[in-house]
């Protein structure tokens, strides 16, 4: 059961860092690009932040359970 864990976990963490380069590149980026501000911080930064850290918390999430068993 560990071996096909330990299998699986480089292909999840290539798909998290598909991921993040799909959603932090330019074409999506671009939609989030609008002048508002969302508690004085414009709408860019709060799509970058939060798509970042969810990409972090994945990957971290991953790698946890690999070390968990």
């Amino acid at each position: 059961m560990i071996a096909v864990q330990q299998k699986k976990q480089p292909i999840k963490l290539l798909m998290i860092a598909i991921l993040m380069m799909v959603v932090l590149n330019f074409p999506l980026l671009s939609i989030a690009n609008k002048p508002i501000l969302i508690g004085g911080i414009p709408l860019l930064y709060w799509y970058v932040f939060i798509w970042w850290g969810s990409i972090v918390l994945l990957a971290a999430i991953t790698v946890h359970r690999k070390y968990k068993s």
